[in-house]
């Protein structure tokens, strides 16, 4: 999905993509990339882990490879003198941020040094594990910034309050808005209907995958004698759906269909976090505008 070589071939760049990124998922930079000679580390961070009577701090001593236009995997001669480095350091473990993968060979080695207890541990991010995290919630801006391209193509996940709102499917738990990313077709919104006389009542309103979950569930308000209708998530993302299907809401319940307290809390859950993936990423200014949005609901 996303084109590392958006990102130019100059170390700088790769390297202070690298420190954005590693800030990002929570690791303190304590010496961020500089020019110059710099001795076999790109950067060193830490990291405070909290146990319940103890907290641990960890030095890592970071490697930056960006192979992208290559294709070529980041082996041994590319990483010379491993454990050397990461004693010159004092760190206690090896990141490598790579553009590529690592070679067998490579893994090998770092696998050797953690068995024999010569580094407490080690953390390959490769291609794919850089890309997963950019296309979930709260790294749009670094996608945005590194691979404004990529980030036309992909439209990521953007956080529109404090954390992320996952859309869980009701049966299975798994989240079907980071789902969109990996099938097509991720799942459906269901809305389970009663008649009440002349008035039709929405009583609930969910999500689930598409397949055997959906029938488990239809099933079981089939023998409430309750009538289901869907939607598909995929097409809700699409933006201009997305605004039809709100309007459409809003018809309904002026034209006079009811929504118990649950339903409606329920629907108005789910529009919020599709929201997260149709709107566009807010602006800092926008961010203090909305006063960081404390509540998402409306």
């Amino acid at each position: 999905m996303i084109d590392f070589t958006e990102v130019s071939y100059d170390r700088d760049d790769w390297e202070l993509f690298s420190r954005d990124f590693l800030q990002t998922i929570g690791l303190h930079i304590e010496v961020p990339p500089d020019r110059g000679a710099d001795h076999g580390r790109d950067l060193l961070v830490t990291e405070t882990i909290s146990g319940e009577i103890a907290n641990m701090r960890l030095r890592w001593l970071v490697s930056c490879k960006h192979f992208a236009t290559s294709k070529r995997s980041v082996n041994e001669s590319d990483e010379q003198n491993l454990l050397e480095r990461i004693r010159g350091f004092n760190a206690d473990g090896f990141i490598g941020f790579y553009s590529t993968v690592p070679s067998s060979g490579l893994n090998h080695r770092l696998e050797q040094l953690r068995k024999s207890k010569d580094i407490k541990d080690y953390k390959i991010f490769d291609h794919r594990e850089i890309e997963n995290r950019l296309v979930t919630a709260g790294y749009s801006s670094l996608l945005m910034r590194y691979f404004p391209n990529s980030y036309k193509h992909i439209k990521p996940i953007h956080l529109l309050c404090s954390e992320y709102i996952p859309l869980r499917c009701n049966y299975c738990d798994k989240d079907l808005l980071e789902s969109l990313f990996t099938r097509k077709e991720s799942g459906n919104i269901v809305f389970v209907n009663r008649e009440e006389g002349k008035t039709s009542v929405t009583t609930k309103v969910f999500c689930v995958c598409k397949g055997s979950c959906d029938e488990m569930l239809s099933k079981r308000y089939t023998k409430e004698n309750s009538i289901t209708a869907w939607l598909d998530i995929s097409d809700l993302v699409i933006p201009t759906e997305f605004i039809t299907k709100i309007f459409s809401a809003m018809n309904q319940i002026r034209e006079g269909r009811v929504y118990t307290d649950v339903a409606y809390e329920e629907l108005q859950d789910i529009f919020i976090a599709v929201a997260q993936k149709v709107l566009r990423a807010m602006t800092e200014e926008e961010w203090k505008r909305a006063g960081m949005l404390r509540h998402y609901k409306i």
